[in-house]
C-alpha cells in the first residue's frame, strides 16, 4: 500500500489535543445531601482536583479518536498497488541497439550486469515476477527492423528464456519503427501498454518523440548514471608502398566519446598466412574529449590482414577497439608455366594480373621456397613424360593444374571435328565467349577415368574442348586442343578466355571481401560448385561477449538461394566465408572484417543526444496535444479513501447511537 499525499499525515497532530481535552475536563459526581453544610466538603474536592488525572475509558473518546483517524487517513489518499489483471495486454520492448553493448556506469547489490542489455534483461525479469499470472505478453526487440519474439505468450519463464537468448545488435537500429510496431499490436487492446526498457540513448530519437501513440508508454531506464568514456576505432585503412619493399602505409582514426581528454595507445599487428602475428607497431595519440584525432603508420610489413587494437581496459565497449584491415594491393598470382614457347599465352597471362615463371619442361622441377611462391602450374603439353618423373608428378598433384593437350596425327586418341557448331555450358571460365568463326584443327580425347574431376564446359563440333572442375579440393582446367595450332590467339575472345581460366585457377585465393557494417546485407559472387557456405568466426572483436562466443563457436550455415544478397555476421570481428561443393571440399575461403555502426555507439556518453520523450494521444482531439504517454513504472492503483469514507459513516452513526442511549462518560 501506498499514500498519494503522505504530507497529510500531520493532520494526526488532531488525535493527540481530542484525548487532551478529555484529560483536562473537570468531571464531577451527582450526590445527594441532606444539608448544605456538606457543600463545604464538596468545595475542599474541587479545589483538590488535579487536572492531570487518569484517562477513563470513555466511548465518546474512542469514537472520536477513530473518526479522526479515519479523516487523515482519507486525507493522504490511500492506494493498494495490486498486479494488473490478466486481460490487459501487454509489449514489451527491449532496446538491443549498439549503446546496450557499453558496461554499466554503476554496479548495483540487486543487478550485476556486464552490459546495459544485461542489465534491462534482468529488470523486465523482475517486472515480469510482479505480474499477474495469465497476463499475455508480447515481446519485441530493436534491430535493423523490429523482431518479434514472443507474441502474447502467459508463461513467464518461457518470456524469461526469450529474453535470455537477446544479443546486442551492432548495426543501424530502427528504434522507431520498433516502437510504431509495439503500439499497432496494441490497437485491439484499449487496455494495453508499452513497457520499453532502454538507456534511452537513440540516434533516432527525434523521430520517435513524432509519434502520436494510442497506447501509454512505461519507460524503464537502465544505467542511468554517467556512463564510462568510450574509445573507438573509426577508421582504419592501409594502402601499399609505391616503393618495391613490399610494405604497405596505415591510417587510423580514433574517436574519443567521454568527457575527459584521453591519451589512447594503439597497437597494429600484421598477420600472415602461416597464423604468425607480428606487433609490426604501437603508436600512441592524444585526443581531447568529444573529438577524434589520426595517426600514420609507415613500413607495415606484408601480410594476409592487420588488426588494429585500442589497449585501453576501462572502455564503455570493447567491440569497437578492433578494427582489421587488408592489404589494397596483394601481390600478383605467381603461375608456373611450363612450356617449350607459347609467347601469346605467356602475354595474355601477364594482362591478367598473373606472374608467369617459365620453364622448360626439360628442366628439374622446382622445390623448396620457389615452389612454395608459385600459386597453380600451366603444363603446355609434355604431360605424360611429366607424370612420370617423381619430383614433377608431386608438384603437380600438390598445385592447382591447367593442362593444355598438344593432340598431333600420330595420337590416336584425337580427332578432328567434322564441323565448327559451339556448344557451351554456363561456368565462369565460359563466360561472355561464343568461339564463333574460331578454327580448331584437332582435339584430344581423354581417357574418362581422368576427366572424373571435371565436367566438359564447353564443345566445338560435338567433341568437348575445354574441362573444368577440382581434384582434391583444388581447381583444373583441360584444354584438349592446343593453342597454337587455332587461330584463338588472334581473336578478341582469347584474352577474355585467359582472363577467366585465371580467375578460376585462383579462386581458392581470390581477394578478400573486405569490411561490412554488422548485418547489413552483402552482394556475394560465390563459386560455380557451391552448394553450402558458412560464416566462420576467425576472431571476435574486443574478445566478444560470451554469449557471441557461444554462438560464433562454430559454422554459421547461409541459407542459398538464387539471390546472391547475403548478410553479414551480426557481431564486430574477423569473419571467414568457406564454401564447400557437393563433396563437401572447400572450393572457395575469403575473409570479411565485420564493423559496428559509429552512429549507434557514438551517443553513449553525449550530452547533446537527443532525449525520449514520448506521447500519446486519447480519443478526444482536446487531449491529443497533451496527454502524456511516459508514466511511472507501477501496477494498477485500488484507492482506499472510498473504505474510509464508509468507515467514517458507520463511526457517527455509532457516536449517535451513544448520544441517544446517554451514555456521557
Amino acid at each position: 500500500m501506498q499514500f498519494l499525499s503522505a504530507a497529510s499525515a500531520w493532520f494526526a497532530a488532531s488525535l493527540p489535543v481530542i484525548a487532551a481535552m478529555y484529560i483536562l475536563k473537570r468531571t464531577y459526581e451527582n450526590k445527594e445531601i441532606s444539608s448544605h453544610l456538606l457543600w463545604r466538603k464538596v468545595l475542599q474536592e474541587q479545589e483538590a482536583n488535579r487536572p492531570w488525572q487518569k484517562l477513563r475509558s470513555r466511548w465518546l473518546l474512542i469514537l472520536q479518536l477513530i473518526v479522526a483517524l479515519l479523516i487523515v487517513f482519507a486525507l493522504m489518499e490511500p492506494v493498494w498497488l495490486r498486479a494488473a489483471q490478466p486481460t490487459a495486454h501487454v509489449v514489451l520492448l527491449v532496446d538491443r541497439s549498439a549503446s546496450m553493448a557499453a558496461k554499466p556506469g554503476y554496479q548495483d547489490t540487486d543487478f550485476l550486469a556486464a552490459t546495459r542489455l544485461e542489465l534491462a534483461i534482468q529488470k523486465a525479469s523482475q517486472w515480469l515476477d510482479r505480474q499477474a499470472a495469465g497476463r499475455p505478453i508480447t515481446l519485441v526487440a530493436t534491430g535493423a527492423q523490429p523482431e518479434v519474439i514472443a507474441s502474447r505468450l502467459t508463461n513467464k519463464e518461457q518470456i524469461k528464456e526469450r529474453l535470455e537468448s537477446i544479443l546486442p545488435f551492432y548495426g543501424k537500429s530502427d528504434n522507431a519503427g520498433a516502437l510504431s510496431l509495439a503500439d499497432s499490436l496494441l490497437q485491439e487492446d484499449p487496455s494495453g501498454e508499452t513497457v520499453i526498457f532502454t538507456d534511452g540513448y537513440w540516434s533516432d530519437a527525434e523521430e520517435a518523440n513524432k509519434l502520436r501513440l494510442k497506447a501509454p508508454v512505461d519507460l524503464v531506464m537502465v544505467d542511468e548514471k554517467q556512463p564510462l568514456g568510450n574509445l573507438s576505432i573509426l577508421y582504419f585503412g592501409v594502402k601499399a608502398d609505391k616503393g618495391e619493399t613490399g610494405t604497405s602505409n596505415g591510417v587510423i582514426t580514433v574517436r574519443n566519446d567521454s568527457r575527459q581528454d584521453q591519451t589512447v595507445k594503439l597497437e597494429v599487428y600484421a598477420e600472415s598466412s602461416e597464423k604468425e602475428s607480428i606487433l609490426a607497431a604501437a603508436p600512441s595519440i592524444a585526443i581531447p574529449a568529444g573529438e577524434w584525432q589520426s595517426v600514420e603508420i609507415a613500413s607495415l610489413p606484408p601480410a594476409l590482414y592487420y588488426k588494429a587494437h585500442i589497449q585501453q581496459l576501462n572502455d564503455a565497449v570493447q567491440s569497437d577497439n578492433d578494427a582489421y584491415q587488408f592489404p589494397s594491393a596483394p601481390r600478383n598470382r605467381q603461375a608456373l608455366l611450363i612450356t617449350d614457347g607459347n609467347l601469346f599465352l605467356e602475354k595474355a597471362l601477364q594482362l591478367a594480373g598473373v606472374e608467369p615463371v617459365k620453364v622448360s619442361p626439360s628442366s628439374a622441377a622446382p622445390v623448396g621456397e620457389q615452389a612454395a611462391k608459385v600459386d597453380w602450374i600451366v603444363l603446355d603439353g609434355s604431360s605424360e613424360r611429366l607424370s612420370g618423373d617423381p619430383e614433377w608428378s608431386k608438384l603437380l598433384s600438390d598445385k592447382p593444374l591447367w593442362l593444355i593437350d598438344h593432340p598431333d596425327q600420330t595420337d590416336k586418341n584425337s580427332v578432328i571435328p567434322a564441323n565448327t557448331r559451339v556448344e557451351t555450358k554456363e561456368h565462369p571460365v565460359t563466360s561472355y565467349l561464343t568461339f564463333a568463326d574460331t578454327h580448331i584443327g584437332r582435339l584430344a580425347l581423354p581417357n574418362s577415368a581422368d576427366l572424373a574431376w571435371g565436367d566438359a564446359v564447353l564443345s566445338y563440333g560435338g567433341i568437348p574442348a575445354v574441362y573444368a572442375g577440382t581434384d582434391q579440393g583444388k581447381p583444373k582446367l583441360r584444354f584438349t586442343f592446343n593453342l597454337q595450332e587455332t587461330d584463338l590467339p588472334l581473336r578478341h575472345e582469347f584474352p577474355v578466355l585467359i582472363v577467366q581460366a585465371a580467375q578460376w585457377m585462383s579462386v581458392g585465393s581470390q581477394l578478400e571481401l573486405g569490411a561490412a557494417v554488422a548485418e547489413k546485407p552483402l552482394e556475394l559472387s560465390l563459386h560455380s560448385e557451391t552448394v553450402s557456405a558458412a560464416w566462420e568466426a576467425v576472431e571476435l572483436a574486443g574478445g566478444g561477449l560470451p554469449a557471441e562466443q557461444q554462438r560464433y563457436g562454430k559454422k554459421t550455415e547461409l541459407a542459398l538461394d538464387l539471390s546472391t544478397q547475403q548478410t553479414a555476421p551480426s557481431v564486430p570481428g574477423l569473419f571467414r566465408l568457406i564454401e564447400s561443393n557437393k563433396d563437401g571440399a572447400v572450393v572457395s575461403s575469403r575473409l570479411l572484417a565485420v564493423t559496428a555502426d559509429h552512429s549507434e555507439l557514438q551517443s553513449i556518453d553525449s550530452a547533446s543526444e537527443t532525449k525520449l520523450e514520448l506521447t500519446a494521444i486519447s480519443d478526444s482531439e482536446a487531449e491529443r496535444s497533451s496527454s502524456p504517454a511516459i508514466k511511472q513504472e507501477q501496477g494498477q492503483k485500488l484507492s482506499l479513501q472510498l473504505y474510509a469514507a464508509i468507515a467514517l459513516l458507520l463511526m457517527m452513526a455509532a457516536e449517535w447511537e451513544v448520544y441517544r442511549r446517554g451514555f456521557s462518560s
